[in-house]
């Protein structure tokens, strides 16, 4: 849904722009910004926001199944893991389109969270081959470093550049950027949120969110958990708090196993951390929790970021525990390929690119947007990855294109009408 801009907001942002003098920050451009470049990034919010909901997330009553799951369930969750171990096939809810005649003489600007992280960087690679097949006169990739001034910096460059529409990737809390986001907007750039919340949420102060059902990954974590252990599963969850998308899968983690494990059979219990304490603080916190329960016989890592942590807790105790998470970087592809852990649930940096272009051309053309916009994940294991390698001729490729293959580029392609 379109997000106004107030007339208090809109003025405030105004008399912040005439009160500062112009200045060259070195976006590249072919033209003049339409409105004047504040000569410091602007960094505290005019706007008081509605609080985000807390990000920790309570595990007391993951267990509230009225009854052990059934053997039945059981089984018909073993036939929806089996099919979506099998190779994603493209499809798309919105109709075809000439891409050209909208994204021509357009500017496209990403921002991610942080350019430094190899997802990200993955991404942003195949997000400006999507942008040039889909024939954007230019398209910018904005050098963040995780940083609130970098980002702030990358909003006011695109105002700079005369960009017409921005797209915020990943984990970006919008209200810390809320003032730069409405002078961007105020300048009639709008403004897109996606690979962060989950379908059917607005993320705040962003025009658009893309629709990506991202609960689905922890609705397959848990089904695996609980197919494993045939409903014997004790869980533990491993979250990252200050990320949106770590939180979306979780949530959709719980609910699943709230529906078919019962306070008879099994339990989940959490650690949660910061991104910040990734590492030897996180190892130590998911070791101690594995010391406090000897019963625990899963753990479950909804940022593959989180993996390293997990499995060298593991090894610290001489422990046998399975570890299963989500992820799309090659240092997550490389875990379950190796047997690290013994599942992933893989997301496709190319094909959530491609699907991110084709929604920012849809606000552009004003095309009718999906209701949700189709990026899917795939459960790989260490025999699923060699087959895929195998049934692709070899390691000549990437491993995106090894388990997700290329049809998706064609796919799009062909709705474009490029």
């Amino acid at each position: 849904m379109k997000k106004f801009v107030s007339a208090v907001t809109l003025t405030a942002v105004i008399l912040s722009v005439l009160s500062l003098s112009a200045c060259d920050n070195g976006t590249p451009s072919t033209a003049e910004s339409t409105a004047s470049e504040p000569e410091s990034v602007i960094e505290s919010s005019i706007v008081i926001s509605k609080p985000q909901e807390s990000s920790q997330i309570s595990w007391e009553k993951s267990n509230s199944a009225e009854k052990a799951v059934t053997s039945q369930q059981i089984e018909e969750m073993s036939a929806a893991v089996s099919s979506y171990q099998n190779m994603p096939v493209f499809n798309s809810e919105g109709s075809s389109f000439n891409a050209k005649s909208v994204s021509s003489g357009k500017t496209v600007t990403l921002i991610p969270d942080n350019l430094n992280l190899s997802y990200t960087q993955l991404v942003a690679e195949q997000f400006k081959a999507a942008a040039e097949s889909a024939g954007f006169s230019k398209y910018i990739v904005a050098k963040t470093d995780g940083s609130e001034s970098s980002i702030n910096t990358a909003l006011n460059n695109a105002v700079n550049g005369k960009a017409d529409i921005i797209i915020m990737f990943g984990d970006i809390d919008k209200d810390k950027f809320s003032t730069n986001i409405e002078y961007a907007q105020a300048n009639g750039i709008e403004v897109i949120s996606a690979g962060s919340v989950n379908a059917g949420q607005n993320d705040h102060f962003a025009d658009y969110t893309m629709p990506v059902d991202y609960s689905s990954i922890g609705k397959y974590l848990a089904d695996w958990t609980i197919i494993k252990t045939k409903g014997n599963v004790n869980a533990l969850a491993v979250n990252c708090t200050d990320s949106a998308l770590s939180n979306s899968i979780a949530l959709g983690f719980k609910d699943e196993f709230e529906k078919y494990v019962s306070g008879v059979t099994g339990y989940c219990t959490g650690v949660s951390a910061m991104l910040n304490e990734n590492g030897d603080t996180l190892t130590g916190k998911i070791r101690d929790a594995l010391k406090k329960d000897t019963k625990l016989n899963y753990i479950v890592v909804f940022d593959d970021r989180m993996i390293e942590s997990a499995l060298n807790a593991v090894e610290l105790l001489g422990l046998k525990i399975p570890v299963i998470s989500t992820g799309g970087s090659d240092e997550a592809f490389d875990s379950a390929r190796y047997g690290n852990i013994e599942m992933l649930v893989a997301q496709s940096y190319e094909w959530t690119a491609y699907g991110m272009v084709d929604y920012a051309m849809r606000i552009l053309g004003n095309i009718s947007i999906p209701e949700e916009q189709y990026v899917p994940f795939r459960i790989l294991t260490t025999e699923s990855i060699s087959d895929a390698i195998y049934n692709f001729g070899g390691l000549s490729g990437n491993f995106n294109r090894i388990c997700f293959g290329s049809h998706f580029e064609y796919g799009y392609n062909s709705l474009w009408q490029v």
